[in-house]
């Protein structure tokens, strides 16, 4: 568990210390569409059909909030530098690249025992992740085109 949080502690500096290349409205507004996505699957997954959990299936974790704070890390870093103004194939490669690096993680965490398998697999998070990404990049891309805009 220590390393989990060392880790997150990790991306957090990370997140904090990288140049912006986004607004906060950008990234504030991406990040909580993101949020709200997650948190809602998680519960349903979890609690409907038992797909998947995090630490102790019986009890509400606390720490839970450590990892909601490593994926809001991870979100600013991956949206921040975004290829917005990149052709199709530029963002589907870094589409691509995120969503492994995100199944990485997410085996980190199976392997340290924060992510629990019930009936899921890496493989059907690869494809959520994947799918994520794009609907996220397209409320990125709305938020950027809105500020523009005006």
């Amino acid at each position: 568990m220590k390393l989990f949080i060392v880790t997150v502690i990790l991306v957090l500096l990370v997140a904090l210390k990288m140049p912006r290349k986004r607004t906060r409205h950008e990234l504030l507004a991406t990040i909580q569409f993101a949020l709200l996505m997650n948190f809602v699957s998680d519960l349903y997954l979890d609690l409907k059909y038992k797909l998947y959990w995090y630490f102790d299936k019986e009890q509400i974790e606390w720490l839970y909030l450590v990892v909601a704070l490593g994926e809001i890390a991870v979100l600013v870093i991956i949206f921040n530098y975004f290829p917005l103004k990149s052709n199709a194939i530029k963002k589907f490669i870094y589409i691509l690249g995120w969503t492994c690096i995100l199944v990485l993680l997410e085996l980190y965490a199976v392997y340290i025992r924060v992510l629990h398998y019930g009936e899921w697999n890496i493989i059907y998070s690869a494809v959520v992740y994947f799918i994520s990404m794009y609907i996220l990049y397209f409320v990125l891309a709305y938020t950027a085109d809105r500020r523009e805009t005006q």
